[in-house]
């Protein structure tokens, strides 16, 4: 008797086993969690114009939908290259809001020499105006001026003088054509020269400008040695030695 009781209990029992294993089998599969992507997040606070070393930045996974347009994976795309916004720790990193510290272009107040200034030279010479000067040139200052108008005590005659030297261009100012569809790929003619300067060079360009003087650029070799070229002021007086000139006599 109590044998047919236990065979009845282990039948019951398998059969309890075999429903469950059917109900498990035919509910429906817990959904896959989505794979998550690599990205390279800030390890803490980087400051505007840092530049950037490999541990300010480490790789962390994701969620794909949170990751924003331009965010960075590889260290070697970062590292070196200056922040142009505040950074905040667990930030992921963008593309975007780094630049090469020798970058050149509109943004170069981002990652100039804090010592510097940047100024806009508009293109009334002839070099400009041909739109042969690019970003990253290095070009100098010529100009001509009488000094009289600069103080009665000086010569009333024309000189031209060297104004600055070795100037690196940091961008060059497109107008922008009335019909882009005509325009060049950089825009229409040149407007203006931003240029990387010394605050008192500055003050002496605006000084000399604002005085009457006529600035033309001359382009340099991007071979050339770094630093002034040995010249002289031209005037009346160098003319007349250079050329072997005799003044004509008083009447």
């Amino acid at each position: 008797m109590w044998f047919a009781g236990g065979l009845l209990l282990a039948v019951l029992a398998g059969a309890l086993a075999f429903v469950g294993l059917m109900q498990a089998a035919s509910a429906p599969k817990a959904k896959s969690e989505a794979p998550k992507v690599q990205v390279l997040v800030a390890t803490r606070d980087i400051a505007l114009q840092a530049t950037i070393v490999a541990e300010d930045v480490t790789v962390r996974e994701v969620p794909p939908e949170v990751v924003p347009e331009g965010a960075l994976t590889d260290a070697k795309d970062v590292v070196g290259k200056i922040a142009t916004t505040p950074i905040v720790r667990d930030e992921i990193i963008l593309g975007q809001r780094l630049l090469k510290p020798d970058y050149v272009g509109p943004q170069v107040a981002l990652v100039m020499d804090p010592k510097k200034v940047l100024v806009a030279l508009p293109t009334a010479d002839l070099l400009s105006q041909l739109d042969i000067v690019r970003a990253g040139d290095r070009v100098d200052l010529m100009c001509t001026l009488v000094p009289a108008k600069i103080s009665a005590t000086l010569d009333p005659l024309l000189v031209t003088t060297m104004l600055l030297q070795d100037v690196k261009v940091a961008a060059v100012i497109h107008e922008r054509p009335a019909d882009p569809s005509k325009g060049s790929a950089a825009g229409g003619p040149p407007r203006a020269l931003l240029l990387t300067l010394d605050p008192q060079d500055a003050l002496t360009v605006k000084y000399f400008r604002d005085n009457g003087a006529a600035v033309d650029l001359a382009l340099r070799s991007p071979t050339a040695a770094e630093g002034p070229f040995n010249v002289v002021n031209v005037d009346g007086d160098y003319i007349m030695q250079r050329f072997k000139l005799r003044r004509g006599a008083v009447r």
